[in-house]
């Protein structure tokens, strides 16, 4: 597993702004609660300013770039803050305990704000570190006498931020499913991962057994560019490499394609988006025709995009990944109020929509949104 960077993890400067007020706000925070913390220390008013205002300054810095992991570390202890005033705030005006008079002491010299930070750091670890099956139950009346069922798999990101191990003992779990198709949703690999861990990933997931085969669509980052690549620029293996690995291990390709299931299931595998505001691909409907309407017509598409034109051409169920619900909060809140989908089960007219939060997460070692999982779908 690669170390994470601590000041950078990509930087995208359309978030620029929102990095500059979460600074601003920050730091001016920071400043007026070190100085209070520093009232029973032994130091000058002039070494207690100077003090506070490095800090300050340095909670600016670091909130520049939100994607990093100094920024996201400093917004938690920001919030853990911020819930040690409001603790502080109830004891002193609401409940006047006795047993509560430690409050005071531990809220001024900022251990009740640091013992509330290890504990979002030691739940968010937590998070990362297990992995859960999610279940959803569809019905369709253009299935006649059959039932499927789909396992679906997206964002593995292997051997970056989580354990391969676990990954590997989820697999096992997959298995015991028996499911009648599996669907790799895209980024099972990214740009850290290694050639030797490309190749493990897709060996491993080549051997869950399914009734009709395994299916594979591309992320936006299993075939990112080494130019991209956020640690040292230089990704191990090619895209043949990839393409050969994953074809090696019998699991088929989808790219603007579709396949046939038994003559009830049509399976359309998507290009990947690449960015989502600028979706520049074939027609959904000129990969399938007239008369695969007549049957469960499934897109997997790696990012939750284009579902009311697919609910419009009579696509049944989507499946879609990428978000990772969000992984760490706020991320999830801030796709929330843009109007993105963001993680679990949607209806889009006739349209069912799925996305899930993926097997791991992407970047941070750390998830307190959503959950680690792996997706069953069943179709009666």
């Amino acid at each position: 597993m690669y170390s994470i960077p601590f000041f950078t993890l990509g930087f995208y400067p359309e978030y620029l702004v929102i990095g500059i007020v979460l600074g601003i706000l920050i730091g001016a925070y920071s400043f007026f609660r070190v100085n209070y913390a520093l009232n029973n220390v032994n130091l000058s008013k002039n070494k207690q300013i100077i003090l506070s205002s490095i800090i300050a300054i340095l909670s600016f810095l670091f909130c520049l770039n939100i994607w990093s992991m100094a920024a996201i570390l400093i917004f938690y202890l920001f919030i853990s803050s911020l819930i040690a005033d409001l603790i502080r705030i109830i004891q002193k005006y609401l409940i006047k305990e006795k047993h509560l008079n430690f409050i005071p002491k531990i809220h001024k010299n900022g251990l009740l704000a640091i013992i509330i930070f290890a504990a979002i750091i030691i739940g968010s670890v937590y998070g990362m570190n297990h992995i859960e099956l999610t279940e959803y139950n569809l019905t369709t009346e253009k299935i006649d006498n059959e039932s499927y069922s789909i396992l679906f798999v997206s964002d593995v990101h292997y051997g970056t931020v989580q354990n391969t191990q676990l990954v590997k003992d989820s697999i096992l779990k997959m298995n015991n499913l028996k499911p009648d198709i599996v669907v790799l949703g895209g980024d099972i690999v990214d740009e850290r991962t290694t050639k030797d861990d490309m190749q493990e990933i897709f060996e491993e997931l080549g051997k869950i057994n399914s009734t009709y085969g395994t299916y594979y669509i591309f992320g936006n980052h299993d075939r990112q560019p080494s130019t991209m690549d956020y640690i040292n620029g230089n990704r191990t293996f090619s895209d043949s490499d990839l393409n050969q690995s994953i074809e090696k291990n019998r699991i088929k390709i989808l790219n603007d394609d579709k396949i046939t299931i038994n003559n009830d299931i049509v399976l359309v595998g998507r290009s990947d988006a690449e960015w989502e505001d600028s979706v520049n691909r074939i027609d959904v409907n000129k990969i399938f025709n007239e008369s695969d309407l007549s049957k469960y017509i499934v897109v997997l598409d790696h990012q939750p995009v284009e579902y009311e034109k697919n609910a419009q051409e009579g696509v049944d169920l989507q499946l879609s990944g990428h978000t990772h619900g969000g992984q760490l909060f706020p991320y999830g809140m801030m796709y929330d109020l843009t109007g993105r989908l963001n993680y679990g089960e949607y209806e889009i007219g006739d349209m069912k929509q799925i996305v899930s939060s993926g097997l791991t997460g992407w970047g941070w070692p750390m998830r307190n949104e959503a959950k680690c999982e792996y997706v069953l779908i069943n179709i009666n």
